[in-house]
C-alpha cells in the first residue's frame, strides 16, 4: 500500500508531500500525525535548511475526509478538541512554529485545512489550477487553525471576511493579485518553481532566518518598543555567530557566503 504522506529529504530541502490523489488528497489524523512527526524531525536536522509541502496528483489537499468529518459529530465536545488540537490545530502550530522556512507548492484544491495550511507557511507558490477556499461557515464552522487571524494580516479584512464568511473561492490569479501567494506559474512548472525557492533559502543563514521569524511572529503581537529591544539582543547573538563573520568575509573576498548555522 502506497505510504498517504511522502517524506523526503535531498541538498538540504525536507519535503512533505499529501498522498491521496484519488480523493484529492484528503487528510486524516494518522496522516497528519506522520506531518508533524517529519517536521519536529526535519527542525532539528541541521542538514536541512527548508521545508516544502505539496501534493500528489494534482491537488494540494482538499481538506479534511469526509468520513472523518461525519464520524466527529457523535463525539463529545471534549473528543473533537483533543483530535482538533492534537492533530489538525498540531500540524498548523508545527508548520507556523518551524524554525525554517516553509514553502507551500499548490495546484488543485487547497480547502479548508488545506487552506489553512497553505496559509501558515512562510511562501506560497500557485500553479495555474490552484484554488484556495475557507469552506468552514459552509458546514456551519469557523476556520480554527490560523486563517482567521492570519488571512486579514495578508489580504486585508475585507477579502479575509468574504473568504471566511461567504467560503469565496480564491484562484491563482487573483491569489496573486490580492497577495495570498508569491508567484504564479504552469502546473507543469510548479514543482521546478517552489524546488528554485527551496534551493535559494537552502543556501540563506538559518541562524537569522530563525530570529527573523520569530521577530515576524511577535511582531504581530506585539509592540514597536519591545520589538527594537528584543531584536538588538538577537542581533547582536547573530553577529557572534560564524554565519555572520562568514559573511563579511565572504563580501571581502568577493564570494557567496557559505552559512552552516553556527553559533
Amino acid at each position: 500500500m502506497e505510504a498517504e504522506v511522502i517524506i523526503e529529504k535531498k541538498n538540504g530541502i525536507g519535503r512533505i508531500t499529501f498522498n491521496r490523489p484519488h480523493i484529492k488528497n484528503a487528510l486524516t489524523p494518522p496522516m497528519l500525525g506522520q506531518v508533524m512527526d517529519a517536521i519536529a524531525r526535519f527542525d532539528k536536522d541541521d542538514d536541512v535548511r527548508v521545508l516544502l509541502f505539496s501534493g500528489a496528483g494534482g491537488s494540494f489537499t482538499s481538506g479534511g475526509d469526509l468520513s472523518f468529518l461525519r464520524d466527529m459529530s457523535g463525539k463529545k465536545p471534549f473528543e473533537i478538541k483533543r483530535t482538533v488540537y492534537t492533530y489538525f490545530a498540531g500540524t498548523a502550530k508545527a508548520i507556523k512554529l518551524c524554525s525554517k522556512p516553509t514553502i507551500a507548492a499548490v495546484a488543485g484544491p487547497a480547502v479548508g485545512a488545506g487552506c489553512e495550511y497553505a496559509i501558515v507557511c512562510d511562501f506560497r507558490i500557485a500553479g495555474e489550477s490552484a484554488m484556495f477556499c475557507e469552506t468552514w461557515a459552509n458546514l456551519g464552522l469557523i476556520a480554527p487553525l490560523g486563517g482567521m487571524f492570519l488571512l486579514p494580516r495578508i489580504i486585508g479584512l475585507g477579502r479575509a471576511t468574504d473568504m471566511l464568511l461567504r467560503g469565496t473561492r480564491v484562484y491563482a490569479e487573483e491569489a496573486l493579485r490580492i497577495g495570498l501567494v508569491t508567484q504564479v506559474v504552469p502546473d507543469a512548472e510548479l514543482d521546478q518553481a517552489a524546488m528554485k525557492l527551496a534551493a535559494e533559502l537552502a543556501e540563506g543563514p538559518p541562524l537569522a532566518y530563525t530570529s527573523l521569524k520569530e521577530g515576524l511572529r511577535r511582531g504581530m503581537e506585539s509592540n514597536l518598543n519591545a520589538e527594537w529591544e528584543f531584536n538588538l539582543y538577537a542581533q547582536a547573538m547573530l553577529i557572534n555567530s560564524d554565519d555572520y563573520t562568514e559573511a563579511t568575509t565572504a563580501g571581502k573576498e568577493k564570494r557567496r557566503p557559505k552559512f552552516k548555522g553556527k553559533r
